[in-house]
């Protein structure tokens, strides 16, 4: 338990440098976006090619992945049927709020996370490849068809959008040279390891520096939060021991579903034009609850 606090202090700590430099405009106006691309297009993408191509395929595509992907799509239908019905709204707006509740944010935050408190930075790795190749194409489709636009494309959508990402390319390349038994040349694979170790440290700073203070906390944003940070990880707590899971595998699993809302679900939102206030605070909500929970959970399960 100690090693786990000491990890989140570490996390804590590096998130309140990002909020310093965020605050001070330290780093110039566009800092954001200049770290944000480097994290996303660069960074990360190295760093899950230098994990896959040290794991075997079945350290990927595992129990653990049924689990993550099982909860995700579970607390998602879930909060949709209760926002769609019982809360009356429409569909566009239940998709964009099924989202808000199951839509994790495994880079800035999960990555981290996975390094500091689980010492594992693989165990997200399932997550990044579930979201980027699966759910966000599926449900920003659907999306495109409920608005009835004429440029919907089901190809460009589920096929060639997510093989567009870094993330995604990054992915099926250590997959593939992991599965096929290539070896990666030191020429190649030192640069990625010195890229990919800027990921974790540079996401938590552009983590803090995003954070905002404004959110409204209303009845349908604690609605999201209390299915992202405690609906979401009981699912995947009861799904992982019906598995067979325990011990690390257990936390893991918990503490993966924990993880507050993706900030992609606000860029999903603002493209579709579709339930943007709630995306936006959610995002913060959950992160603000995320910290506590995750804490309890790994005294609880760890």
């Amino acid at each position: 338990m100690e090693e786990v606090l000491k990890g989140f202090v570490i996390i804590v700590v590096i998130i309140g440098v990002g909020v310093v430099l965020g605050r001070r405009r330290s780093l110039g106006p566009n800092a954001s976006q200049a770290l944000g691309n480097f994290v996303y297009l660069v960074a990360t993408p190295a760093l899950l090619f230098d994990k896959l191509t040290h794991m075997e395929p079945g350290q990927v595509f595992n129990k653990n992945f049924i689990v993550i992907v099982a909860s995700a799509l579970l607390t998602g239908v879930l909060f949709f049927l209760v926002y769609r019905f019982a809360a009356g709204r429409s569909t566009e707006d239940s998709v964009i709020a099924m989202l808000a509740a199951s839509y994790s944010n495994a880079g800035n935050l999960g990555i981290p996370l996975a390094v500091y408190v689980l010492d594992d930075a693989s165990l997200v790795i399932p997550v990044i490849l579930f979201q980027i190749a699966f759910y966000a194409p599926v449900t920003m489709t659907w999306l495109d068809i409920l608005h009835q636009r004429e440029h919907t494309s089901l190809w460009k959508n589920l096929v060639v959008t997510p093989l567009k990402n870094t993330m995604v390319i990054a992915a099926l390349s250590g997959l593939a040279f992991t599965g096929f038994g290539w070896h990666v040349p030191d020429i190649v694979a030192q640069p990625l390891t010195l890229l990919g170790g800027a990921s974790v440290p540079l996401a938590l700073v552009l983590f803090g520096m995003g954070l905002t203070w404004n959110a409204a906390w209303r009845k349908e944003v604690l609605a999201v939060a209390a299915s992202k940070n405690v609906g979401h990880p009981i699912i995947a707590f009861l799904l992982a021991s019906a598995l067979g899971l325990h011990d690390h595998q257990l936390m893991a699993a918990c503490i993966l579903g924990a993880l507050p809302t993706a900030q992609n679900v606000y860029t999903y939102a603002l493209r579709q034009h579709t339930n943007v206030a709630l995306a936006r605070d959610a995002g913060l909500v959950t992160t603000v609850l995320s910290f506590p929970v995750i804490v309890v959970l790994s005294m609880i399960v760890g």
